[in-house]
């Protein structure tokens, strides 16, 4: 039997976590498979080990492991497949992050007219990240702002929030302009509270 599971990271803020929950719900009504269910890597429950262990349980033989993250990074990139390991009986098709896409390039467009963003001279647009060792996360936040910036026709300035170049330091740079930060995370959590 088929099944999939929608694996996200899980905030310390029980409201982002609702929103997620929310939202995958919406996703689940518009697949097929018999089986569904969603899980957190941290701070939330059902974990993902108990997600793929109640899917198991109804029979579940084949799962799709939809990771629902917006960039690749350790998460994505090693922490769910190391957990994938432990169910060598189990036939899973692994996805990949959401990543750069038209889709996102426009939203994030949209959010900046709402917020009034006008592309004049004195305005900066900060795209902010959480931020990630992987290399591969880096690269394709930089894409992301390059088509932004080609969207909106200016620069977009990049910085993270737990690596190097950290958007605190880019807000100083920028001192004297109005400042758009644009937060590029799924749900509001800890992260965009301190921001």
């Amino acid at each position: 039997m088929e099944a999939i599971i929608y694996i996200a990271h899980g905030s310390r803020l029980s409201k982002a976590n609702g929103k997620f929950i929310d939202f995958i719900k919406k996703v689940m009504k518009k697949a097929s498979a018999p089986q569904q269910a969603y899980g957190f890597l941290e701070h939330a429950e059902p974990s993902a080990a108990q997600a793929i262990e109640a899917c198991i349980e109804k029979g579940a033989s084949e799962i799709t492991v939809v990771p629902v993250f917006l960039l690749p990074g350790i998460h994505a990139n090693f922490d769910i497949p190391v957990e994938l390991e432990r169910y060598p009986n189990i036939v899973f098709h692994y996805g990949k992050p959401l990543g750069v896409d038209a889709i996102m390039v426009d939203i994030l467009a949209d959010r900046l007219a709402e917020a009034g963003f006008g592309e004049q001279a004195n305005e900066a647009v900060l795209l902010v990240g959480h931020g990630s060792r992987v290399p591969e996360a880096a690269i394709e936040f930089e894409k992301l702002a390059l088509d932004l910036a080609q969207k909106l026709a200016c620069h977009v300035h990049t910085g993270f929030v737990t690596t190097p170049t950290f958007y605190h330091d880019t807000v100083r740079n920028l001192a004297g302009r109005k400042i758009f930060i644009l937060p590029h995370f799924l749900f509001s959590g800890g992260y965009t509270v301190k921001m």
